[in-house]
């Protein structure tokens, strides 16, 4: 590095900043809509008319639901997802994308354990979790506020509980913002992944709604 150069970082210690955070910027959550094969039915989905990064599937139903049951999460890591997510996080994060699509669907739908035939299965997987660099972003907060976000991608689908017909399906990721995954989560590992997983079981409620004439309004 030049004298001139160093004296510039110097001058503009938000350049010099910026110019760190590119460095770092490939441990920056970098998620992507995955097809794992937990879902069955990838050709007959759709890209999401409001969000680009998901697809959907949503065929109208005449059976009307108004139960629904939930199986334990699973996890299917893709290509992009953290190597060192720990157990103790992992169960922390499962835990919570079920307990979020529960209040979501609890919503519209009552909870049960029996299936029958106005009864929805909702299986869910999460196969992508970015965990945020709580370090980093302490270090930056001064500077130009916190750099590295998390994020999630998930597949989840719903089912008749007794014939397994699907009813909706979802596929999807977020690279947390402000915005989209809060701003104290870029202080927690994991607060990001939770913040927009419990977004992924609201969207998967919605087309479930969707399906469902009788209840879309």
């Amino acid at each position: 590095m030049t004298e001139y150069t160093s004296n510039r970082l110097l001058r503009f210690p938000l350049l010099g900043a910026l110019l760190l955070c590119a460095a770092l910027l490939p441990g920056c959550a970098a998620q992507e809509t995955t097809r794992t094969g937990f879902l069955g039915h990838y050709q007959a989905m759709e890209r999401d008319d409001k969000n680009k990064d998901s697809l959907v599937y949503k065929v109208p139903h005449q059976t009307t639901h108004t139960r629904f049951m939930i199986d334990e999460v699973a996890y299917i890591p893709g290509p992009k997802s953290d190597k060192d997510v720990t157990p103790e996080q992992l169960a922390d994060i499962k835990q919570a994308f079920r307990d979020a699509a529960i209040k979501s669907f609890s919503e519209r739908y009552t909870y049960t354990d029996h299936a029958d035939i106005d009864v929805m299965r909702v299986r869910l997987a999460i196969t992508g979790i970015d965990k945020a660099n709580t370090p980093l972003n302490y270090a930056t907060l001064a500077l130009i506020g916190p750099v590295s976000n998390g994020g999630a991608s998930s597949e989840s689908g719903v089912f008749n509980a007794l014939t397994g017909e699907p009813i909706a399906a979802l596929a999807t990721h977020t690279n947390a913002n402000p915005i989209n995954g809060g701003i104290l989560e870029y202080f927690t590992k994991t607060g990001h992944a939770k913040s927009v997983l419990a977004d992924h079981a609201r969207q998967l409620r919605q087309a479930t709604d969707a399906a469902q004439p009788l209840l879309a309004n």
